[in-house]
């Protein structure tokens, strides 16, 4: 199956089976104003400018929560079908921004369809972990952004302490909430794990430098002293030098 498949039945299709966050014995509910998602924890990393790019944006919530932050918004995403929902639902929420907005298809295993120095901020949610190519990505995304311009990556954090306690019994920690795997692929498709030092390391390596090491989810703000071991994904703002 190839990845544009395997997407088109879990997205498309809408056959992907999540698993439910645990309650916590109704302590996440009390303190719901301290869970912190991943798309509050990007929006609050961006800064506002002319051109911003989502990698992977699906429906486009992301981009319509921060339209009036820029001037035009770019999503990229491989299904059509995902990317036709984002256009009605853009028409239908932000019908007198819906001109600022441009859809484009497109996999990030291939050249960024954008002039060099194109965009002031670039974001990417749980996406490049499944991308076969992620060094040709970075390098693609160092190019299409402009001098200082930002990239904001999130991904699945394989240290998190819980999946060390799966690893230390034998058993296999997966990233995904995805629950029907023999379905939609194993983790939900995906292809790279990263740590906090690996995903750093991999846009340091291509002329980035990091400006911020987080995570997103209950309680963050106290266990983003140490992402890389107590939170469940990770979320790094880079700055092109």
């Amino acid at each position: 199956m190839n990845q544009k498949n395997l997407f088109k039945k879990q997205y498309g299709e809408k056959r992907l089976v999540y698993s439910q966050p645990k309650s916590l014995l109704g302590i996440r509910k009390l303190f719901k104003k301290y869970d912190y998602d991943r798309w509050s924890t990007v929006e609050r990393l961006i800064t506002p400018g002319d051109r911003i790019l989502d990698i992977g944006c699906g429906e486009g919530y992301f981009l319509r929560r921060i339209s009036s932050n820029y001037k035009k918004l770019y999503g990229m995403d491989i299904l059509p079908s995902l990317l036709k929902v984002a256009e009605e639902r853009t028409r239908s929420s932000c019908y007198s921004e819906s001109d600022k907005f441009n859809w484009i298809e497109g996999s990030a295993d291939k050249p960024l369809p954008f002039p060099d120095g194109f965009f002031d901020t670039i974001v990417s949610i749980s996406t490049i972990h499944f991308v076969y190519d992620i060094f040709g990505l970075v390098r693609e995304i160092r190019r299409v952004l402009r001098d200082k311009g930002c990239a904001v990556i999130e991904v699945g954090n394989i240290a998190y302490f819980p999946r060390r306690i799966s690893l230390f019994f034998g058993k296999l920690p997966t990233v995904s909430a995805a629950r029907n795997w023999e379905e939609v692929g194993w983790d939900g498709g995906v292809i790279h794990y990263f740590t906090m030092d690996k995903l750093c390391w991999l846009f340091e390596s291509y002329g980035f430098r990091i400006m911020k090491r987080t995570g997103s989810g209950f309680l963050a703000n106290l266990r983003n002293f140490w992402p890389n071991l107590l939170c469940g994904n990770l979320i790094i703002k880079s700055e092109k030098i």
